[in-house]
């Protein structure tokens, strides 16, 4: 799995303080990218801060290039923006899709098509 700047810094403004370093230790070991990967299925959603959470991204947001995490361990990073990010990400499993900057984020846990959350940093 790739990690990159933008994924760190949305993980370090995104998540509740008291759950944040036990996700960036699994990101700080190339072994331990799995475990991340792992949460994306269901335990990510409560790693998340509600207090981040909007309604949807803009059109504007969503044409930002982007980075998407699957629960599998597939990391997708291109130059694609995160519209067409989101029309590659898988049925079955979490995945996380986050712009380059880190700003921005959609993540919906596995099974959970109606539970999709935006995130705005």
């Amino acid at each position: 799995m790739k990690i990159s700047a933008g994924l760190g810094n949305f993980l370090k403004n995104a998540l509740l303080k008291n759950r944040c370093d036990r996700i960036l230790e699994f990101l700080a070991s190339e072994k331990n990218h799995k475990k991340f990967s792992s949460t994306l299925s269901h335990d990510f959603l409560g790693f998340l801060d509600a207090t981040k959470f909007i309604t949807k991204l803009s059109d504007s947001e969503m044409n930002e290039v982007g980075d998407l995490y699957c629960a599998n361990g597939v990391t997708s990073d291109s130059e694609a923006s995160l519209v067409n990010l989101y029309g590659k990400a898988p049925w079955e499993g979490g995945w996380l899709l986050v712009n380059k900057k880190g700003t921005l984020g959609i993540y919906r846990p596995e099974g959970r098509i109606d539970d999709e959350i935006h995130i705005k940093l």
